[in-house]
C-alpha cells in the first residue's frame, strides 16, 4: 500500500510540475510572433526587442561589423558568434533585434527545431502552413508575397536537412 502512495505522489508531483510552467512552454499550433526568437537558458530573447540582453547572454566572444542604416538613423550592426548571428537596427537608441541566423545545432528555435532538423521534423513543431521560396518560409499570413512581414526560414541542404535558420523581421 505504501509503494501505491508513493507512486500516486510523484506523479500527482509530475503533473504539477508539468503544469506550473506554462509561461516557458513551447509556442503550440500556427505560426505566431510567439515563435519569433530564441531560448538560452531560461531566457527567451525575441526579434524587435533591444538586443543588449541577448548579446551579453551570448557573451564577448563575436566578430562585430556594421554598417551606417539605410532605414534607421545610426549603424546596422552585426555580432557574429561561432553557430549564430545577431543583426541590429537602432531604433530609439537602442539596437533591435532584427535577424538571428543559426548555424549551428547549440541554439534552437523556441519550438526546438535546430540545425541538423528534417522537414518532418519542422513541420510536426510549425504545421503544414508553410511555403517554398527557396527555404521552409513561416510568415503570419503565409503570403509569400507580403515581404513586410516576420519570417522564420529554414534553408535545406542537399540531404534535406535543416542547414541554417533565419528568425527575421524587415525594417520597412
Amino acid at each position: 500500500m505504501k509503494k501505491l502512495i508513493t507512486v500516486f505522489i510523484i506523479a500527482a508531483m509530475l503533473l504539477l510540475a508539468v503544469a506550473c510552467t506554462g509561461g516557458n512552454a513551447a509556442p503550440q499550433g500556427d505560426f505566431t510572433k510567439a515563435d519569433m526568437g530564441i531560448k538560452i537558458g531560461d531566457t527567451t530573447y525575441s526579434i524587435r526587442t533591444d538586443s543588449a540582453p541577448l548579446i551579453e547572454a551570448l557573451g564577448p566572444d563575436y566578430e562585430y561589423s556594421y554598417v551606417v542604416s539605410c532605414v534607421y538613423d545610426g549603424d546596422d550592426k552585426t555580432y557574429e558568434y561561432d553557430g549564430i548571428v545577431v543583426s541590429t537596427v537602432p531604433v530609439d537608441g537602442k539596437d533591435i533585434i532584427e535577424m538571428i541566423t543559426i548555424t549551428s545545432d547549440n541554439y534552437t528555435t523556441l519550438r526546438g527545431i535546430t540545425v541538423g532538423a528534417t522537414l518532418d521534423d519542422i513541420v510536426a513543431a510549425y504545421g503544414d502552413k508553410y511555403f517554398d521560396d527557396g527555404y521552409i518560409t513561416y510568415t503570419y499570413d503565409n503570403d509569400p508575397e507580403n515581404y513586410n512581414t516576420e519570417r522564420l526560414q529554414f534553408e535545406l541542404d542537399d540531404s534535406g536537412k535543416v542547414a541554417t535558420i533565419y528568425i527575421y523581421s524587415p525594417s520597412y
